[in-house]
């Protein structure tokens, strides 16, 4: 029964979020504690949440592209089921980041209402979905250094950036993948206004400039871990880009999905580096 909830919760992007939120603690501090911990539980509910909330309203599109790989297509996992552990996982995020401190707090409120709003309206809407989905990571980075309460770190806005841009990048490949069952419910998305080669062309020049800011830390002395982290985390998501490139049917644009996945853990790790001295 764990194995459908992990799957409906995409469970491994929400650690990926509580490893960036402590990441980040870490790199502006210098130093790192057990305190640091905390903090990120707030955003790893809210992500789980938003992926359970997102899966309920997106089962007709899910449903029509055939994918018995979701649970609530399998019907593994209720529908209404999902829909208040979404709603509770949110909920129950945001208010552990309460204690956590006015501007991180405020920082979570906002985020959570757009995942709310996310499948219900932005995911239909070109490109906003995109973007939406793609401010995840570097929100994350950003929370974790206002949960430190120490003034911004220009090493977090760059990565903040970097994430931006290589996820946006991700997210439109996704979306393509997408298409036809986005048509089942009514959604314009990217890819159908642009098509699909100008699509991964436009996902592979987000990539690019994201490979080209997680150099600039290079400009300056830096630790001797983070250039092996960097090249793999670059190299894995311009494979990903290269694997649609080739071609944009299902089994290439899920390679790109899962090696861009694995960029964005390396990418983390990466950007830890940055804190070692």
């Amino acid at each position: 029964m764990i194995k459908p909830w992990w799957q409906l919760l995409r469970a491994e992007h929400g650690l990926i979020v509580f490893m960036a939120v402590v990441v980040s603690q870490f790199v502006v501090t210098g130093r790192f504690e057990q305190a640091f911990l905390y903090p990120a539980l707030g955003p790893l509910l809210i992500t789980w949440g938003a992926f359970a909330w997102g899966d309920y309203f997106g089962l007709k599109s899910d449903a029509a592209l055939k994918r018995v790989d979701r649970p609530l297509v399998s019907k593994k996992i209720k529908p209404r089921h999902a829909l208040w552990a979404g709603i509770a996982l949110m909920l129950a995020g945001l208010a552990a980041t309460n204690p956590v401190g006015r501007e991180a707090f405020a920082l979570a409120a906002v985020y959570t209402l757009f995942a709310f709003a996310y499948d219900p309206i932005l995911k239909k809407k070109p490109l906003l979905g995109n973007a939406f989905i793609a401010s995840a990571m570097s929100v994350s980075f950003i929370y974790g250094n206002l949960a430190a309460q120490v003034p911004l770190d220009n090493k977090v806005v760059l990565y903040a950036a970097v994430a931006f841009l290589a996820g946006l990048g991700r997210e439109l490949i996704i979306t393509l993948r997408d298409v036809a069952g986005d048509k089942k419910i009514g959604a314009t998305t990217l890819p159908m206004v642009l098509g699909a080669k100008k699509t991964v062309l436009l996902s592979t020049v987000l990539v690019y400039a994201a490979v080209a800011l997680s150099l600039v830390p290079l400009l300056r002395p830096v630790h001797v871990a983070y250039i092996p982290l960097v090249i793999l985390t670059d190299a894995l998501f311009l494979l990903g880009t290269y694997y649609a490139l080739l071609s944009q049917k299902t089994d290439h644009l899920n390679s790109a999905r899962q090696l861009t996945l694995y960029g964005m853990l390396f990418g983390v790790l990466a950007f830890a580096a940055l804190g070692l001295q």
